[in-house]
């Protein structure tokens, strides 16, 4: 969690040996209340091409509910200006104004954003909170990610799904993510 309140509350975090400084949410900077595994009945997939991972590809979800897939997740649960702080930044804004009763009805919000333009309601009510996430919402080619980049996914996995190398390696390369298993195997074990 300390890697994901840098979103919130701001300060310094090293990725891809380059040292960034995250802002703090303006008008909230509480430590999540909750967290806890969670996951999606969608695919899972590396795409598009991050300045941050040297044109690597990054982590999206589909658009379409699918039963036969599942994407690991993590919950957390933020305040609405938390979310909407997080939103703006992973977009390289400054702020995003997020209409939460339109997204409420739709289930669905877009934004004119190259990178994350989508923001999904997976749940209406999951004990007593929506679950909110983005993604993009064309349908992207699949883009492999940075070593660095897998091997943070990797973790996130093992440590709060649980998963083995084995099984870490067998997610991560399943078909259509841009990732190659042998690839996989070299770099998580």
């Amino acid at each position: 969690m300390n890697r994901f309140l840098k979103y919130i509350q701001g300060g310094q975090l090293t990725v891809n040996g380059e040292t960034k400084i995250y802002k703090a949410c303006p008008t909230d900077t509480s430590t999540p209340k909750n967290s806890e595994p969670y996951s999606i009945d969608r695919k899972f997939f590396f795409a598009k091409e991050s300045k941050t991972w040297n044109k690597h590809g990054v982590g999206f979800i589909s658009n379409r509910k699918n039963k036969k897939s599942k994407t690991f997740g993590k919950l957390y649960l933020l305040s609405e200006a938390q979310f909407s702080h997080l939103f703006a930044q992973e977009n390289g804004r400054e702020k995003v104004t997020i209409d939460f009763e339109k997204l409420s009805k739709r289930g669905i919000l877009d934004f004119d954003y190259n990178f994350y333009n989508r923001i999904v309601q997976l749940d209406k009510n999951y004990k007593g909170f929506p679950i909110l996430t983005f993604t993009n919402k064309d349908n992207l080619k699949t883009n492999k990610p940075h070593p660095e980049y897998t091997l943070l996914i990797a973790s996130g996995l093992k440590l709060t799904h649980k998963l083995s190398s084995k099984e870490v390696v067998n997610y991560l390369s399943k078909n259509g993510t841009g990732v190659k298993k042998k690839d996989l195997i070299k770099l998580i074990n």
